[in-house]
C-alpha cells in the first residue's frame, strides 16, 4: 500500500499533482537495468557540455561512449574532457536520417538549439530562451553511416537530447537498434516543441518493432498553461535486461 504521508510529500516537493514522475535517478538506474550485460559502446547524441557523459562514463567503466555536438560553442570543452578521458570521443557532427549538410539553429538558451525550429508553444512558454539569434550550416550524418565509417563499434546504450529532431536520428539507427542497443534514454515530446518534430507516440510506435518498450518518465516539463511538453524516457529490450 502506498504511503499517503510520502505521496503528499513528493507531490507537493513537485508542484504537479500526477503519477506521471519517477523520483529514480536514471543514471543510477540504467547500470541496474543492464546489469550482468556487457556495455562496450556508448552513443550521446546531443551532448553539450558533456554533463551526461561524464555520468554515464562513471555508470558503465567498462564503457567507450561517442559524444555528437554540432554546437561549435561547446567543441573546445569537449575536445579538453577527451584530453582527459580516454573512453571519451567528442564529434562536431549533427546525427539525422541522412549524410549531408543541414542548418542548425542556435538558440538564445544553447539547450534550445536544433536542426528545427522552434514552434509556437516553444515561444510562448520560454519567451527569449526559444528565440533563434544564429543559423549556420552543420554536417549531418547518420548513426548506421558514422559506425560503418568508424568501424562498427557495438553501442548498447543510446541517449539523445537533440530538442524534437531524435526520430530523425533514430532512423539512420536501423541497423545498429536491430544488432546491439539494449537501452535508449530519450527526451520525449507529448505536444510540439519544434516545427516538425516527432512526438512521443510516433517515437514509441517506431521503436517498437526493435523490441524496445517503455520502462519510465523522468523530470517532465509543462508549459505556462500546465500542459505537459516533454519528459525524458528510457526504452528498453525487456528480454535482454535485468530489473
Amino acid at each position: 500500500m502506498a504511503n499517503p504521508v510520502g505521496t503528499y510529500f513528493k507531490k507537493a516537493m513537485l508542484r504537479k499533482w500526477s503519477n506521471l514522475v519517477s523520483l529514480d535517478d536514471p543514471f543510477e538506474r540504467m547500470p541496474r537495468l543492464l546489469a550482468g550485460r556487457r556495455v562496450t559502446g556508448i552513443l550521446d547524441a546531443g551532448a553539450s557540455h558533456g554533463r551526461i557523459s561524464r555520468k554515464l562514463l562513471r555508470g558503465f567503466p567498462g564503457a567507450q561512449l561517442y559524444a555528437f555536438e554540432p554546437n561549435g560553442l561547446y567543441t573546445q570543452t569537449l575536445r579538453q574532457y577527451a584530453e582527459t578521458e580516454p573512453r571519451f570521443h567528442p564529434y562536431a557532427v549533427a546525427l539525422s536520417d541522412e549524410k549531408g549538410r543541414a542548418c542548425l539553429n542556435i538558440t538564445a538558451s544553447p539547450g534550445s538549439t536544433s536542426l528545427l525550429t522552434p514552434g509556437r508553444q516553444m515561444h510562448e512558454s520560454f519567451h527569449e530562451d526559444a528565440a533563434v539569434e544564429d543559423r549556420r550550416e552543420v554536417e549531418v550524418t547518420t548513426i548506421d553511416d558514422w559506425a560503418a565509417d568508424n568501424g562498427h563499434p557495438a553501442i548498447q546504450l543510446m541517449k539523445f537530447d537533440i530538442q524534437g529532431a531524435e526520430l530523425k536520428a533514430l532512423r539512420g539507427a536501423d541497423r545498429m537498434l536491430r544488432e546491439s542497443v539494449e537501452l535508449i534514454y530519450i527526451e520525449l515530446w507529448f505536444n510540439p516543441g519544434y516545427e516538425g518534430g516527432a512526438l512521443y507516440s510516433e517515437i514509441d510506435l517506431f521503436l517498437r518493432p526493435y523490441g524496445f518498450v517503455l520502462h519510465d518518465f523522468y523530470k517532465p516539463r509543462y508549459d505556462v498553461h500546465g500542459t505537459i511538453m516533454w519528459t525524458n524516457a528510457i526504452f528498453l529490450k525487456p528480454r535482454r535486461v535485468t530489473s
